[in-house]
């Protein structure tokens, strides 16, 4: 199966960051590398050689940890650090701020500049400027006719690029903000307006069930009082019909909201759905529940669950489905697979693009509650969710 990737939050987006500028370090490396092979005033090939290669090294590791672990701010500084000083080693012992290795620090402020932190940015600009002009301050060629020229020259590029990252850092910075805050302040209406949905479909349960219901069930009452004075056939079908009714409401009433869950809790909840949908599905159900203590996040795992289950039925065709409901670690899991259709993940995002934004409002609501829903799915192969919420 394969994994949909929902719209990245900002931690994610932070990781991505890290990961473009881990890839970004190895071209620049095998560019050190080639300008190495030019002719360079007072190198140390033996030392630059070693320095390239420790670089190198801690390049690929920087490169797997990215992609196996969390990558923060603490990285983030961490690799920035390691950048200007391998870079200012490898200037040094390549024959100083006139070789070619001295282009490698403008790569600094560049790949800084991803990570949408203009402070950071701002203080790699300074940090490299600075190490690149003390590197050629302390360089014997210092004392040449066109070397302060050229070292200025260079200096003040080094400057502009500087700034200019900076100052796209800062744009991003401040786009990244606001699309972040539109998308809380989005996530916070659609988690009201599900909220709001959920009192309605309460109090229309309530009085379809304590209105509507009750007064066929009267005239069915009276009906067959009739019948017993009366006998005629209309009766017996009036009777039928009002029958039949009732079943409909009560049907109606059930997936507006199930009583089960205010009265016997999430497990039996679940477990009625479940039979319910698999017996309009058609298909077998194989249920796991173990649940023994209810916390504040059942009615959201509830209405989770019902939405998955009304997808299993609408698009499916499964013939087999397993729920699981468990607590590990500290934290509540519900799981939902079948062995239907299944699709392939894009379609998943064109049918959010089209307004069917069922799963997606179940994944805002449970973000929102500091948990975490995945789906997986191809096609062929169902489909898999599984939502992780905060235990107690």
């Amino acid at each position: 199966m394969r994994r949909f990737v929902f719209p990245a939050t900002f931690g994610e987006a932070t990781a991505e960051s890290e990961r473009v500028v881990a890839w970004l370090r190895l071209p620049a490396i095998a560019l050190l590398a080639l300008g190495e092979g030019l002719a360079h005033p007072d190198r140390q090939q033996t030392g630059f050689v070693i320095a390239l290669a420790v670089y190198s090294a801690w390049s690929a590791g920087a490169l797997a940890w990215v992609y196996l672990r969390p990558a923060g701010s603490r990285f983030a500084l961490l690799a920035t650090g390691v950048d200007i000083a391998a870079i200012s080693a490898l200037v040094a012992l390549s024959g100083g701020p006139f070789s070619q290795a001295r282009l490698a620090f403008f790569i600094v402020p560049v790949v800084v500049a991803f990570r949408f932190r203009p402070a950071i940015t701002a203080a790699a600009a300074i940090v490299t400027t600075a190490a690149y002009v003390i590197l050629a301050v302390l360089h014997p060629a210092l004392s040449q006719p066109q070397a302060p020229r050229f070292i200025v020259v260079h200096a003040g590029y080094l400057a502009w690029v500087g700034v200019a990252c900076f100052l796209l850092s800062l744009l991003l910075a401040r786009s990244t903000e606001l699309v972040s805050r539109l998308a809380e302040e989005r996530s916070q209406l659609l988690a009201d307006a599900l909220s709001a949905e959920q009192r309605e479909r309460k109090a229309l349960a309530e009085a379809l069930h304590d209105q509507a219901v009750q007064n066929l069930l009267s005239a069915r009452h009276e009906l067959e009082e009739a019948s017993e004075e009366i006998s005629h056939e209309s009766l017996g079908r009036a009777e039928a019909a009002l029958t039949a009714t009732v079943e409909q409401l009560r049907e109606a009433i059930f997936e507006l909201h199930p009583y089960v869950l205010d009265e016997a809790g999430l497990e039996a909840g679940l477990r009625s759905i479940a039979q319910h949908a698999a017996g309009r599905g058609g298909f077998d159900l194989r249920l796991d529940l173990r649940y023994d203590h209810p916390n504040s996040h059942d009615q959201l795992l509830f209405s989770a669950a019902r939405e998955l289950l009304a997808n299993v039925v609408g698009h499916a065709d499964a013939h087999l489905v397993t729920m699981r409901l468990a607590e590990l670690d500290g934290e509540v899991e519900l799981a939902v697979e079948d062995d239907g259709v299944g699709f392939p993940p894009e379609r998943l995002a064109e049918r959010l693009a089209d307004g069917h934004v069922g799963l997606a409002s179940q994944r805002i609501r449970i973000e929102a509650a500091g948990g975490q829903m995945d789906v997986a799915s191809s096609p062929g192969e169902g489909t898999r969710v599984e939502i992780h919420v905060p235990g107690g």
